[in-house]
């Protein structure tokens, strides 16, 4: 198949109409789009469905959303999406389609198969899995975990998650500083957050910590001490904090936490990384890909307060060693994980998989 007459529909897990027209506008980044705007560039005619009736399908059932556009797919060439099974559970188990391929993003394969372990539901999940014609896992360990369960390893793939450099540079070069007490940013609405053990390693300090969270990341934790500070911001607010922290503390759960996405913190990582910043995170399998410890993070055990304390009070005491953290991991970010590299190896495997018979 020619290239040039490849057509790939994107089933977003959730809206995106608005967050392309930022895009499109200059007014936001396209580290959400998961390389769709970059699709033109590289020869591929990418197009997504929105609509007012797509849109009020979806808040009532989102698998409901995905399945009444079964007959819409045949139109193209590749089925790209990170979002629920329930499509290709019908087209390819059910019914048996050959065209268009399917080839998932995977952020929650892991966890849910574990999760559903022994059970019929685990076992729907298996055959449908098996049954796409790529998977896309950005880490590693994702892309390990899923040959050992029985993908064919010719059809999963590591690809690095991307981050909208430029954008985030430019934004922050429009925010002026303005003096005030130092802080330590941390940020995350996955329920793999473990704000719980932030809030302890730093109870107690003269350091103030402000989280950008939902209230239900924080239900459980009680006597939340004065020099902690919740809120939730939109994304333009949260750039601004980016820039004026001193570093940005991203704690996990342990990996056998199966209640959340397999790439919890993911996100915020290469958000950091973009903005230049001194990242101290929780280790987690699927953010070994992107920082090493000493050298572009520091890495402590999840849910070890003490380890989380010191890492915190070393980069407040020690600022030239923050800086440098911060410079190495922005390098690294611009170099390996931009959202224009994540479209081109995605391109690449979307041409792949449709020449495939």
């Amino acid at each position: 198949m020619d290239n040039e007459r490849l057509k790939v529909l994107y089933l977003f897990a959730g809206e995106r109409e608005e967050t392309i027209k930022r895009w499109e506008a200059g007014e936001g980044p396209d580290s959400y789009l998961i390389g769709y705007n970059h699709m033109a560039s590289f020869g591929i005619k990418a197009d997504y469905v929105e609509n007012r009736f797509i849109n009020r399908i979806r808040k009532i059932n989102f698998n409901l959303a995905n399945l009444i556009l079964i007959k819409k797919i045949r139109e193209y060439d590749v089925v790209f999406s990170g979002g629920s099974l329930a499509l290709p559970l019908l087209a390819k188990v059910i019914l048996g389609f050959k065209r268009p391929k399917f080839v998932w993003y995977n952020t929650f394969f892991t966890n849910a198969l574990k999760r559903n372990r022994g059970t019929l539901r685990g076992r729907v999940l298996r055959r449908v899995i098996l049954s796409l014609d790529a998977i896309v896992c950005p880490s590693n360990a994702q892309r390990d975990f899923l040959i050992k369960t029985g993908c064919d390893p010719k059809k999963v793939f590591y690809v690095p998650n991307g981050v909208d450099i430029d954008f985030i540079e430019n934004k922050e070069k429009e925010t002026t500083a303005v003096p005030g007490s130092p802080f330590i940013l941390s940020a995350g609405k996955d329920m793999g957050r473990d704000y719980r053990t932030l809030i302890e390693a730093v109870r107690g300090l003269d350091i103030q910590i402000k989280i950008i969270a939902y209230p239900r990341n924080l239900k459980d934790i009680k006597d939340i001490p004065d020099n902690v500070s919740i809120e939730a911001v939109p994304f333009f607010k949260l750039l601004e904090l980016y820039k004026k922290a001193v570093a940005v503390v991203i704690p996990t759960k342990k990996d056998g936490y199966f209640n959340a996405s397999d790439c919890s913190g993911q996100s915020v990582l290469l958000e950091a990384m973009a903005s230049g910043k001194a990242i101290v995170a929780s280790e987690r399998e699927t953010l070994s890909d992107y920082v090493k410890d000493g050298e572009t993070a520091i890495i402590v055990p999840p849910e070890n307060v003490l380890a989380l304390r010191s890492a915190i009070l070393r980069v407040m005491a020690d600022n030239a060693f923050a800086v440098k953290l911060g410079e190495k991991s922005r390098l690294l970010a611009e170099k390996k994980f931009t959202t224009r590299r994540l479209a081109e190896d995605l391109s690449s495997i979307f041409t792949r998989v449709a020449n495939e018979k």
